[in-house]
């Protein structure tokens, strides 16, 4: 019989090598936006020097877990591409 699903909060901490306030939010924005589309959510402080997400995903297991929360930071802190109208 297979388990289901069990919660896990996994916090992740990065150098956000002096962001400025407006790449702060849209950090917020991305994050939430990723954490919204693998059904987990994502609590963020900054100080000056990082940035701390504590992610909560339900996961078969820890390892799962900390991969899909390493994903969604990841993604939340990819440049947002900016698209060009010629």
């Amino acid at each position: 019989m297979t388990e289901p699903p069990s919660r896990y909060e996994i916090t992740i901490t990065v150098d956000h090598g002096g962001m400025p306030i407006r790449g702060l939010a849209e950090f917020a924005t991305a994050a939430s936006q990723a954490a919204s589309r693998r059904s987990a959510s994502i609590m963020w402080a900054y100080t000056a020097r990082q940035i701390v997400s504590v992610v909560t995903v339900y996961a078969s297991d820890r390892l799962a877990a900390a991969a899909i929360a390493l994903a969604l930071v990841s993604e939340a802190l990819r440049p947002v591409a900016v698209s060009s109208s010629r």
